[in-house]
């Protein structure tokens, strides 16, 4: 790793190569730690990377991060071996406002060749990432300022920066801009500071970058951030390049278990010729597999399937009943069961999770959502619920994960052991896609 000043580096320490289809994501983290966590100084760390885990994430930006740099190397020592921490910090108050951080999932990125450069310490910074193909894309993290007084400044000086660092296309800028450039982006309905939405506007057309979502739904509402005055916004987004439109797909805006005020924004780019990659076999969970009424089932259908093997003579075998043929129905059958058992182990919080979802969508697009007090209030005990239940679920794994490590932590196939095998790569096959 060689280090050019604080403000740019270049990382060459790995030959992995990064995905052609990647997920990219935002988050305004609201500081390292929460009081509802425990007295951990980054207790919020640790579901940050269980995030980024779970939800495949290759690269996520995040904003008020609030890292010192003892709370830089705290996170290097626990995280290090999955993830790649770029943060800056805010000059005049380090470790208690601002910040800003890409962090990147050494699974699924190359880090080799990087190049991070921060415009405005704490408030914007830039990535260029060695990607399919030997082509290079560009990210930028934003975190705007508050006062709208500020933007003009603040996009001018971006612009400028960018400029002198000598930085190329630029692909992707995604943070909290703290605006919205239309009307539907907040609730109550109304247009946000004009000079701001200038600012912004014009750095976009320089760019030539856009915000392909609401191209792609524009007349939905969609809200990342609640205020306490129980106005809603949707201050967090993420700009592509024009050229990219057509790459992007399976956005998704949602609470986390991380906890915060905002909500986490989250896309896939696959360009179109990158290969395609489906959700892959179904696989047995393996939270059934001690399951003893499952157990006793698939015992039953082995010795039916033995006793009819047996039984299936050179004279009674046919094309249609034979070996082959009930070998493949056993393995059917077998499926299916574990397919039941599975459904009927899904918990009631999930099922609630999913049905909080559909409400909150509900609710954000409903006719009065920009007059009715009820209506808005209504929306925020829906969230506050959701929240509720993602830090119990969140809460219910991390138990378990422990009491696993605790059984079996050092032991042969044990976490720990997995933790440290070699992790071999899945290559992608092109394939054609069929609807």
């Amino acid at each position: 790793m060689t280090h050019q000043g604080r403000s740019r580096r270049t990382y060459t320490n790995t030959q992995k190569r990064t995905r052609a289809n990647i997920t990219l994501a935002t988050l305004n983290v609201k500081g390292r730690a929460s009081a509802s966590l425990g007295a951990n100084s980054i207790s919020k760390w640790p579901i940050i990377n269980k995030t980024i885990r779970e939800e495949k994430i290759g690269i996520l930006c995040l904003q008020e991060t609030h890292l010192s740099d003892e709370n830089e190397r705290q996170i290097e020592s626990l995280f290090s071996r999955r993830l790649l921490v770029l943060n800056s910090q805010d000059p005049s108050r380090p470790g208690n406002s601002a910040g800003i951080a890409f962090v990147l999932n050494k699974e699924m990125i190359n880090i080799s060749n990087i190049k991070w450069s921060v415009l405005i310490p704490g408030r914007a910074a830039a990535l260029s990432i060695k990607w399919h193909n030997d082509r290079t894309i560009n990210l930028l993290n934003i975190y705007a300022p508050n006062n709208h007084s500020e933007h003009q400044h603040f996009w001018d000086t971006v612009k400028t920066k960018w400029l002198q660092k000598g930085l190329s296309t630029l692909d992707f800028m995604m943070g909290d801009f703290n605006v919205t450039e239309d009307p539907l982006d907040r609730a109550p309905s109304r247009p946000d500071n004009e000079q701001a939405i200038e600012a912004l506007r014009n750095f976009r057309n320089e760019f030539n970058i856009q915000d392909t979502w609401r191209h792609s739904h524009p007349t939905t509402r969609l809200f990342t951030f609640n205020s306490n005055t129980n106005s809603m916004s949707r201050l967090d987004r993420i700009y592509t390049s024009n050229s990219h439109r057509d790459s992007m797909s399976d956005w998704k805006t949602y609470l986390c278990p991380i906890p915060t005020d905002h909500s986490i924004i989250r896309t896939r780019f696959a360009p179109p010729e990158a290969p395609h990659i489906g959700k892959g076999r179904w696989t047995w969970p393996l939270g059934i597999l001690s399951d003893e009424n499952l157990l006793e089932k698939l015992e039953k259908l082995g010795l039916t399937l033995q006793t009819d093997i047996e039984n299936c003579t050179v004279d009674t075998r046919t094309n249609s009943r034979n070996p082959q043929t009930l070998w493949e129905t056993f393995k059917s059958k077998i499926t299916s069961e574990a397919q039941h058992t599975a459904k009927s182990h899904l918990t009631k919080i999930n099922q609630k999770i999913k049905q909080l979802h559909k409400d909150i969508n509900r609710t954000s697009n409903a006719p009065d959502i920009d007059s009715s007090i009820d209506r808005q209030q209504n929306k925020i005990i829906l969230e506050k619920e959701l929240e509720h239940l993602e830090r119990k679920r969140y809460k219910d794994t991390h138990l378990k994960a422990q009491a696993k490590w605790s059984l079996k932590g050092e032991t042969i196939k044990g976490p720990k052991h997995e933790q440290n095998r070699h992790q071999v790569r899945r290559n992608g096959r092109s394939c054609t896609n069929i609807p």
